[in-house]
């Protein structure tokens, strides 16, 4: 549904409410489960007259060119939000919060559309961590 043109345009709407608590200024994560997420997100954003940055983290740095492992606007100093569209054991988008940490970023928390299970060990390690979703929520267990 994240690629869908009709749904991905509700799903950032959906994201952004979910972490209206929160203040960021880029969102992105992992490649390539939490792409779709921070462009639905960074779109909508720009929907309701916000900016909104997003960024994209490799699962290993380039061997050329920059060797950049963090694509997009520089993260350093800024609030980021860590995303994902679905979380099983938090191990993805923990990867993109460790990449963040080292790129100097501020995580201020974790978002998924739909969380699988992820929610404890994310927040072991000190994350706020939001789902637009659990696995209850759609009749699943």
């Amino acid at each position: 549904m994240l690629l869908d043109g009709a749904a991905a345009p509700i799903a950032g709407r959906v994201m952004l409410d979910v972490t209206r608590d929160l203040t960021y200024s880029a969102v992105g994560g992992l490649t390539l489960g939490a792409d779709p997420v921070a462009a639905a997100m960074m779109h909508a954003a720009a929907g309701q007259g916000r900016v909104l940055n997003s960024f994209v983290v490799r699962k290993e740095g380039k061997a050329h060119g920059l060797q950049r492992r963090i694509e997009g606007p520089d993260v350093s100093g800024q609030p980021v939000l860590a995303v994902e569209d679905t979380s099983t054991t938090g191990a993805s988008v923990l990867a993109a919060v460790d990449a963040l940490t080292e790129a100097g970023a501020q995580v201020v928390g974790v978002a998924v559309v739909v969380d699988r299970g992820a929610r404890a060990e994310v927040e072991r390690r000190g994350l706020r961590y939001l789902a637009a979703f659990e696995l209850a929520d759609l009749g699943l267990s």
